[in-house]
């Protein structure tokens, strides 16, 4: 079992070099056992990190620690590359057959089970050449969780599967990886497989971890309008205009999710709506302060009641 306590990689003091300047500038990084998305807009580094942890690059300076656990009857590391790593000669079955840990009916039956939960059944005889892009995105993910790694690292894991089954195909990958006992380290650009399915997060900007920690905390409390953006939809106040808009002592910067705000409408109003709509579960509302005239976006919660233009309100913060 993997010990929590004990990181899988440390990354010191690391350079990746890039053409102009560092892919990649860490001065320090820990990686530990569990879910850990790495996120980041394209260009962030994402590939070049996981390319450095599992070894398919090396740091131009600095030190990589690797402390995966060995044993003699699982492999350590398991990586689908963002092009899937497919064997073009080989059938989606041969996929799974090559790298399944032994060979007993039980262990036989384990192949047919993925191929019925990746929706692959019916093409099991078929090649790579043969399957649409999004069947073999999840064809990668099978093999790789027959594979039964320590660690299973996914370069943007499902990204071209159908909306429609995406997230059977995610509950999938992280159930089976948790009954398994294998960390899973992934790469994304998008705030909602990190928030459904990861404990921890790396965020990446332009070479540079920017963030990095426990995916609720930083959700919560992003250090940075970046970051807070970068988790999902936000409501970034700098200091001064906390103050201004009564939604902080004006200290420090403020980050507020949709569901951490509520538009009242009573006796004490500080502002008037001038215009709101609904877009989808998210209401974005244009707000003017009544005393200064300034004015901004507010993203939050669709709710019954909600304000309609021309009406004074107040912006309250929900408690839990």
């Amino acid at each position: 079992m993997n010990d929590p306590t004990t990181a899988l990689w440390t990354l010191d003091s690391l350079t990746l070099d890039g053409h102009e300047q560092p892919r990649l500038d860490i001065p320090h990084l820990e990686i530990t056992p569990g879910r850990t998305a790495v996120m980041g807009a394209s260009g962030a580094g994402k590939t070049s990190l996981l390319n450095l942890l599992v070894g398919f690059e090396i740091p131009g300076r600095g030190q990589l620690i690797n402390r995966i656990p060995r044993s003699s009857d699982r492999l350590p590391l398991f990586w689908i590359p963002p092009d899937w790593g497919l064997w073009p000669q080989a059938t989606a079955r041969e996929h799974l057959v090559a790298v399944l840990p032994g060979d007993s009916p039980q262990q036989q039956d384990t192949i047919d089970v993925q191929l019925e939960v990746f929706g692959l059944s019916e093409r099991a005889a078929a090649r790579p050449g043969e399957l649409s892009a999004g069947q073999r995105s999840r064809l990668a993910v099978a093999r790789g969780l027959v594979a039964n790694a320590a660690v299973l690292v996914a370069d943007e894991p499902l990204v071209h599967v159908d909306p429609a089954r995406l997230e059977h195909d995610w509950e999938t990958l992280v159930q089976h990886s948790s009954q398994q006992d294998t960390s899973l380290v992934f790469s994304t650009h998008l705030p909602e497989p990190v928030l459904r399915h990861a404990d921890r997060v790396v965020v990446l900007a332009h070479g540079k971890v920017v963030a990095h920690g426990d995916v609720d905390t930083l959700y919560l409390h992003p250090p940075s309008r970046e970051v807070a953006n970068s988790l999902g939809p936000a409501n970034w106040f700098e200091a001064p205009q906390a103050r201004e808009w009564q939604v902080g002592s004006g200290a420090a910067s403020l980050c507020l999710r949709p569901e951490q705000i509520v538009l009242v409408a009573d006796n004490d109003p500080t502002a008037r709506v001038l215009e709101s709509r609904a877009i989808g579960p998210i209401r974005e509302t244009q707000l003017e302060l009544l005393d200064s005239g300034t004015q901004r976006n507010l993203i939050h919660l669709a709710q019954p009641g909600a304000p309609i233009p021309s009406r004074n309100v107040r912006i309250a913060i929900a408690v839990d």
